[in-house]
């Protein structure tokens, strides 16, 4: 501020006025990228699919070994997602088939930094129409048993099978599909001992190449997007 007499003048050198443009600049590039960041954020709908990496017991670590593809996430489970009121939850077949809240889901494993080990799919725009179908079948079977025999058709459902069972077209063909399941580590090329003593205290055997399905195949079909960023809440 410069005083001549009774008036008075404000002047800025150039370079001054340099670094007011420029602090302009990157105000108004923040914003755009703030507006661009929160339009490419989707939210949770029912009906997408949620993928987790289960650290919670060496079955769920077989699981990864037989059916996960190398990377950051190593599916072993899968569940559905359904909007009541406003109050996100997760079909999943776990202990049971059973309707639970989303926070618990996320809950169960998480990276060191404290985000959990999930991604999400969204059915492609050619199959969401039997979403309604698929979540009201899949309500349905609320209270089944955990399939412990990962078996296809006894009443009894694993998390895979349950998404199998509740998303078909409208001549009932499931809009997912089966293939020979293989329990063999895709490191050793051997089974693992986990899932011999696992089946041996089922009486049974290791279903070796019988028809099923697992979540890592899901999060690969071709008939699922996985979604990059999205709001878990």
């Amino acid at each position: 501020m410069k005083s001549l007499g009774s008036q008075s003048f404000m002047y800025f050198n150039y370079s001054t006025l340099q670094k007011i443009f420029f602090m302009k600049q990157l105000v108004y590039l923040f914003f755009i990228f703030l507006f661009f960041a929160c339009s490419n954020t989707s939210k949770l709908q029912s009906g997408d699919l949620i993928f987790q990496d289960l650290d919670n017991s060496t079955l769920s670590d077989a699981i990864e070994n037989a059916t996960a593809d190398a990377g950051i996430l190593k599916i072993s489970h899968i569940g559905i997602v359904v909007i009541e009121n406003g109050n996100i939850f997760v079909i999943e077949a776990f202990d049971s088939v059973q309707k639970t809240p989303l926070k618990s889901f996320l809950n169960r494993s998480k990276f060191a930094n404290g985000n959990p080990k999930v991604m999400v799919g969204r059915l492609k725009k050619e199959f969401r129409n039997t979403i309604d179908a698929a979540l009201i079948r899949a309500s349905n079977l609320l209270g089944k048993p955990y399939d412990m025999e990962f078996r296809l058709n006894n009443d009894k459902y694993y998390c895979s099978e349950l998404v199998y069972d509740s998303f078909l077209m409208e001549d009932n063909s499931p809009i997912f599909s089966v293939k020979p399941m293989s329990f063999t580590n895709k490191n050793t090329g051997k089974i693992d001992q986990t899932w011999i003593d696992y089946f041996k205290a089922q009486n049974s055997i290791v279903p070796e190449g019988e028809l099923g399905n697992n979540p890592a195949d899901y999060a690969k079909s071709t008939v699922v997007d996985i979604l990059d960023n999205v709001r878990l809440e």
